[in-house]
């Protein structure tokens, strides 16, 4: 039987079948491009635009300390997962400097310290909590690196605590970091007592980690944790008993305990307990870094505790 239709009717059907397919295809792409990055694949994004613009610093070659940091660097990257790619990428900064002091001509301290800061800010609000502990830890190694070259700009301050005890304080995480600073706080003075005479090369570290610890402790925050659970200042400690011979590992295993129970407390707790716990994780790291001359790439963050972070797509 012929077909009475003429030919560009008979192509009709096909031409309009494959019109729907784009039109759907468009139509996903733009809904796609319009729907908004997540704020934590933003601040991963950051985070490794930062770190490639560190290990293409200009001066990190011709320090004496300069393998040592990439070294760092490297370790970072890898914890913050495979390169951003998409919109994230776009979003990210152009260098670490920031706006009026471009990154070929800060020195790697302030680089590394104005780095350090913008991660901290993404660590207090990061939604994941492996990436917000990575981040943190991060964030204090290279305040803590910056502290130790020196250079124009020194440590930085990588959040301030607010005056209210306030979110996050009675939760378990905070809890942890309460105990072992109080644990830190009786072996630095068990320390000073028996093992540190004054002029001692480690004297001066350990005043300024007690100072600390004490600082830590009377936070607002801290204060809110031993109101919620009056229990822990029951707590009793047992000192090694090779204290005496070996002050110096005394004091940096109280430094890592401290670590670790920081790094916990960044990926579960509020704004309010992470800030409190990326400053203990900052002095920690320095005391570390005083009293043995290395500074840890990723303080208080195991292997298993950045899985979520490197599966970011």
């Amino acid at each position: 039987m012929t077909d009475p239709r003429t030919p560009a009717r008979r192509a009709l059907p096909p031409l309009l079948a494959v019109l729907v397919v784009l039109l759907a295809a468009v139509g996903g792409w733009w809904l796609g491009a319009a729907r908004p990055v997540p704020p934590d694949e933003v601040a991963r994004a950051d985070a490794w635009s930062r770190t490639e613009a560190l290990l293409a610093h200009p001066s990190l070659e011709a320090l004496e300390e300069g393998a040592a940091v990439r070294a760092d660097l490297d370790r970072q990257l890898a914890a913050l997962g495979p390169a951003p790619g998409g919109r994230a990428a776009h979003l990210a900064p152009a260098d670490a400097a920031g706006p009026g002091a471009p990154a070929d001509t800060e020195d790697l301290a302030g680089a590394l310290a104005r780095s350090a800061g913008a991660l901290a800010r993404d660590a207090l609000d990061a939604e994941d909590p492996a990436l917000a502990r990575v981040l943190g830890a991060v964030a204090a190694s290279r305040a803590t690196t910056a502290g130790q070259l020196g250079g124009d700009a020194g440590a930085p301050e990588l959040c301030t605590p607010g005056a209210d005890p306030g979110s996050g304080a009675t939760t378990p995480a905070a809890a942890a970091l309460w105990s072992a600073l109080d644990r830190a706080g009786y072996t630095l003075e068990a320390l000073a007592a028996r093992a540190a005479p004054a002029g001692a090369p480690a004297d001066g570290p350990l005043r300024q980690a007690r100072a600390d610890v004490a600082d830590l402790l009377g936070a607002p925050v801290a204060r809110g944790v031993l109101a919620a659970e009056p229990g822990l200042r029951a707590g009793a400690y047992v000192l090694p008993g090779d204290i005496a011979e070996d002050p110096l590992r005394g004091a940096a295993a109280a430094a890592g305990d401290v670590q670790e129970a920081a790094a916990h407390a960044l990926a579960q707790g509020e704004p309010a307990t992470r800030c409190w716990a990326l400053q203990a994780l900052e002095r920690a790291g320095t005391l570390r870094a005083e009293l043995g001359g290395e500074v840890d790439a990723l303080p208080g963050v195991l292997p298993d505790d950045r899985s979520t972070a490197s599966r970011a797509p």
